[in-house]
C-alpha cells in the first residue's frame, strides 16, 4: 500500500483539476474522507470539485465545504479520486472520465482504481487519506481534521467497533491537535434529531421479529412509513443498532424498502457472523460487523428468507 500511496501522492501533484467523488447514499466516511483531502487541495492551490450524485444525509450539513459538493462530475478534469466506495458503480457516475485513484478500507473493494489505496486494517477511509497527506507532506488545515475526524467517529460508532486500536486513538489525537473538536462533532451528530426521525423509529421497531433462536432480529421499513412520518431513509439506522443491542441477538437486519421497489438490506452483528461475507454473496460489501447490499427482488418475505438461510449457515 505504501508503494501505491506515493504513486498517488504524484499523480495528486502533477494533476491541475482533481474531482473527489464520494458513493451513493453517502455516509460520514465517505464525505468526511473527500473533504479532508479537498481543503488540502485548496491549501497547494490544486483546482478540486466535490461530487455526491445523490441526497446528503441531514446531520452532515456541519462539514467544512459540504455545500460545495455538486450532483454532476466536472465536464473535464485530469484525475478522480474515490472515497469510501467497494465498487464503481455506487459512485453514481456512468462512466471513468480520468486516472483514478481508488482509497477505501473495505475488504470487499473490487480494486477498480488505476491506483488503489485500499487498507482493511484501517478503522475509516479518512485514516487512509490522512496517511496519505501526511506522507506527501500536504497541508492538513482544521477544515480537514474536523472532516477526517467526523469521518473516523461515525465510522466507529465512537470508537466502539471491532478494528478500533491504538492507532486510531493515535490519529484522533493528532486531529484534535489541528482543531477537531470531540464535543462539537459528537454534538452536530447526535443532539440535533428531527422530529420526523422520532416518529419513525417506533414504527420501524414495532416490526422487530425474532429469528433463529432470538439470536436474529429483523426490522423493516417501508416508503409509506417515510411518507407518513416526513423521515428520511437514513434516519432508521438507529432501529437498527437498537435491534442489535438485544441481549440473545447476533445479527440484526434492517429491510429498507427503495424508492423503486427493491429492498436494501443492512447487516449488523457483534462478534460470530461475517455480515460482510454475507453481503458480498449477494452483491454488496462492507465489514465483518457492518455491511449491506440492495436486492433486485421487491419482496421483504423472500429476501428475509433468502438472508436466514445464509446466516444459518454461518452460525453452524
Amino acid at each position: 500500500m505504501q508503494e501505491a500511496i506515493t504513486q498517488a501522492i504524484q499523480k495528486i501533484k502533477e494533476a491541475r483539476y482533481i474531482a473527489l467523488l464520494t458513493h451513493i447514499d453517502p455516509d460520514a466516511d465517505t464525505l468526511g474522507s473527500a473533504l479532508g483531502l479537498y481543503h488540502s487541495l485548496l491549501g497547494l492551490s490544486k483546482r478540486a470539485s466535490l461530487v455526491n450524485t445523490t441526497k446528503l444525509p441531514y446531520n452532515l450539513d456541519f462539514l467544512p465545504g459540504i455545500k460545495k459538493i455538486k450532483k454532476e462530475p466536472p465536464k473535464r478534469c485530469d484525475l478522480m479520486i474515490s472515497f469510501d466506495c467497494g465498487s464503481f458503480d455506487r459512485l453514481g457516475i456512468e462512466k471513468k472520465e480520468a486516472f483514478l485513484i481508488n482509497i477505501d478500507h473495505h475488504r470487499s473493494n473490487t480494486m477498480y482504481g488505476d491506483i488503489n489505496i485500499v487498507d482493511p486494517t484501517a478503522a475509516a477511509t479518512g485514516e487512509v487519506v490522512y496517511a496519505l497527506l501526511e506522507k506527501g507532506g500536504m497541508p492538513i488545515p482544521k477544515e480537514s481534521a474536523i472532516s477526517l475526524y467526523t469521518a473516523l467517529v461515525d465510522d466507529t460508532g465512537f470508537f466502539q467497533y471491532e478494528g478500533v486500536g491504538a492507532k486510531t486513538f493515535e490519529l484522533a489525537k493528532k486531529l484534535c491537535a489541528r482543531g477537531a473538536s470531540p464535543e462539537w462533532v459528537a454534538r452536530m451528530l447526535k443532539m440535533r434529531e428531527p422530529l420526523s426521525k422520532l416518529r419513525l423509529l417506533p414504527l420501524v421497531l414495532q416490526t422487530l421479529t425474532l429469528h433463529l433462536n432470538a439470536k436474529v432480529a429483523s426490522l423493516r421499513m417501508t416508503r409509506h412509513m417515510l411518507a407518513q412520518t416526513g423521515a428520511t431513509k437514513e434516519m432508521g439506522e438507529d432501529a437498527l443498532h437498537m435491534a442489535r443491542n438485544l441481549a440473545t441477538v447476533e445479527v440484526a437486519l434492517l429491510l429498507r424498502e427503495e424508492e423503486d421497489g427493491r429492498i436494501k438490506v443492512s447487516m449488523r452483528s457483534k462478534e460470530r457472523v461475517d455480515v460482510g461475507k454475507i453481503a458480498v454473496a449477494f452483491g454488496g460489501g462492507g465489514h465483518k460487523r457492518a455491511a449491506g447490499f440492495v436486492s433486485d427482488l421487491h419482496d421483504f418475505d423472500r429476501v428475509l428468507h433468502l438472508l436466514l438461510e445464509a446466516i444459518k449457515k454461518e452460525m453452524e
